[in-house]
């Protein structure tokens, strides 16, 4: 009976509380916020191809196969973007003491995606995102991000695109000295526009992470990923996006085993070439085997944002 005090003793202080992962993830995304290669950035993908972007003009002039000239360089792209939602399950910690919440938050990222040769692509990326509760009881939160890595889009597999890339994340709440979390990763896919037609784009996204190093070791986890995501043009400047996402996290002690779902909706105006609004709604629900269910939650967000790109 002895041999099993001092584990039990090591586990019941993991799960007297939910972890920074539990906290942030619908939030944060934790890294696992596959870009959409097949759709965000048009200009890529004409680059590689020499084809112009799809135009929501198109579906009145049909796809069009014109040349395009390839720039010298291809640009850095800044992203700026502050938010105000509501959510009804604000992260204290304790899900007993959950409570709904408003949500600040901001985020700034930089991406730059040189064309190398032949269908390859580098990807260089960092961002943080900050999270601030109205609430009290909530922890505040910043993520930090970065990435390296390539993707390659195959003409002759009908588009798919494949991408593999470092990551390193830092999660902090209390000092921005101090991680919470810090985690090292490669991640690997493919992605694929399943359907697509004027007006309207189907993508699918399967992709793996494998964690080769994390503070807190308790914390080092694999991930399995499929993704798909909807997106249609009302209008020249006004358009939707419907995704889901499911997930399952593996992690390397305790054999625990989380499921991580996500829908969401998305309505975004592009009202000039620089400037955007947005309004989303989320579901969030994690599902874990971890004693006393403190990593479990169920959540509904839904809140009103404002976006900036700068290129250079």
């Amino acid at each position: 009976m002895n041999h099993l005090i001092l584990p039990l003793s090591i586990l019941g202080g993991l799960v007297a509380q939910a972890d920074v992962l539990t906290s942030t993830q619908r939030f944060f995304g934790l890294g696992g916020q596959v870009p959409n290669y097949s759709g965000e950035d048009g200009q890529t993908k004409a680059s590689a191809l020499d084809q112009a972007p799809y135009s929501p003009a198109d579906s009145d002039l049909g796809v069009q196969e014109i040349l395009v000239e390839r720039p010298d360089r291809e640009p850095v792209i800044f992203d700026f973007h502050r938010s105000v939602m509501f959510t009804d399950t604000a992260p204290s910690g304790n899900p007993a003491t959950d409570r709904s919440s408003w949500v600040f938050g901001s985020s700034a990222a930089a991406a730059w995606r040189p064309h190398i040769s032949r269908g390859w692509f580098a990807d260089l990326g960092a961002g943080v995102d900050i999270l601030r509760y109205d609430r009290t009881n909530a922890v505040d939160f910043e993520n930090f991000t970065a990435r390296l890595g390539v993707f390659r889009i195959f003409p002759e597999l009908d588009d798919t695109i494949l991408f593999t890339r470092l990551e390193f994340q830092r999660i902090t709440s209390t000092s921005l000295s101090e991680g919470d979390y810090n985690a090292q990763r490669i991640r690997t896919g493919l992605q694929k526009v399943l359907w697509s037609m004027p007006r309207h784009q189907l993508v699918g996204t399967v992709s793996g992470a494998y964690e080769w190093s994390a503070r807190p070791e308790a914390l080092m986890r694999n991930e399995y990923a499929a993704e798909l995501a909807y997106s249609y043009s009302i209008t020249d400047s006004i358009y939707t996006v419907l995704s889901a996402r499911a997930s399952r996290f593996n992690f390397d002690q305790f054999g625990r085993d989380d499921w991580t779902y996500r829908m969401a909706a998305e309505l975004v105006w592009q009202f000039t070439e620089r400037l955007s609004a947005n309004a989303s709604l989320s579901f969030d629900k994690n599902q874990s085997d971890t004693f006393g269910n403190f990593n479990e939650y169920e959540a509904w967000s839904g809140g009103l944002g404002i976006g900036m790109q700068l290129t250079f």
